[in-house]
């Protein structure tokens, strides 16, 4: 194994000035190139636990995900870690997999690496062990999900007030709107579902509970359940998230229905796949890369011991169909 002493010969300088070459400090010219050659010459790569140990600083960030086969989480980790390689972090990443007992396992694993801050994205406010996350020695950002510690920064998509907007112009727009609406119940879906009653609320209602169809995640039951809405005179469907969008355009044109005209469908979804395929529907998108430039820049800012504010919420972009834009 190549020790530092080793440089030191190849490259005829002291065994200090290598030592600061490898902690960041530059060297006389003529000494840096000598190191840099004797580094790629003895194929030396440092040891960077012993680093970390001496200077308490491991150069890592830990996140902690739902699930990986989610689209938003998928490209806000790609995008987070461009952003800390250009910081000079280097990213752990593992998912719970709305698992409490995996979420506690996952979250003592990160710490243990010595990680220099922790992500968490998304999270059921109800655990004990995401609620007790402000305890940690270690700066802790959470991102779509809310808890009462206010020492620890959220990052939040206004997820409520889009969806507010949304379901008031279907109100306005289409004689009756169904909703369908997943199984699960976590944070994010809790404010998309308050931004639909506060939509009606807007108009003195209520939400009929026959308007709603709850569907299973990761089953075919947002397609089977739209022929039995149009039996029922449904004009509109407003869907809460993307995999479910997908389903009900597909089982409206399957019905031989035509999307926007005879059945208008908004909902959550990433633009740039249901847009292509031209269809007249109203999209929600996440902000992803603002987001993700939010979620890094609180992260460096806390590894800076500077002050950051509590709650960040970041807008929704809203692709509208031309029949519910209000134009």
């Amino acid at each position: 194994m190549v020790t530092i002493k080793d440089i030191a010969t190849q490259a005829g300088v002291s065994v200090g000035s290598v030592s600061r070459y490898l902690n960041g400090y530059r060297l006389k010219q003529g000494n840096e190139e000598k190191v840099k050659k004797a580094i790629q010459d003895l194929n030396y790569i440092p040891n960077q636990t012993a680093k970390s140990l001496k200077m308490n600083k491991s150069s890592s960030i830990g996140i902690l995900v739902d699930n990986m086969d989610n689209f938003y989480s998928a490209q806000l980790l790609a995008k987070l870690e461009q952003l800390f390689d250009q910081a000079g972090y280097f990213l752990l990443l593992t998912s719970h997999r709305n698992s409490e007992k995996t979420f506690n396992y996952k979250l003592h694993k990160l710490i243990e690496r010595s990680v220099d801050a922790l992500i968490i994205l998304k999270a059921e406010s109800e655990w004990q062990s995401f609620q007790e996350i402000g305890n940690l020695n270690v700066p802790v950002i959470s991102v779509e999900a809310s808890l009462a510690n206010e020492s620890v920064p959220e990052i939040l998509t206004a997820d409520m007030c889009a969806a507010e907007q949304v379901v008031k112009q279907l109100l306005l727009k289409r004689k009756k709107t169904a909703f369908i609406i997943p199984t699960e119940s976590d944070y994010v879906l809790q404010q998309r579902l308050a931004g639909v009653n506060a939509a009606f609320d807007d108009f003195q209602e209520k939400l009929p509970p026959d308007y709603v169809k709850y569907v299973n995640y990761g089953t075919t039951e947002a397609y089977d359940a739209v022929p039995e809405l149009i039996k029922k005179e449904f004009d509109a469907i407003f869907v809460t998230n993307y995999t479910n969008a997908i389903q009900v355009v597909q089982s409206i044109k399957d019905a031989k229905k035509i999307v926007g005209k005879d059945i208008a469908v908004a909902g959550f979804g990433y633009s740039h796949f249901l847009l292509n395929m031209r269809l007249p529907v109203t999209l929600i998108k996440q902000p992803v890369d603002m987001v993700a430039e939010k979620v890094a820049e609180v992260t460096l800012k806390l590894l800076d011991h500077q002050a950051v504010q509590h709650q960040t919420f970041i807008q929704d972009q809203i692709f509208w169909q031309k029949e519910l834009s209000g134009e």
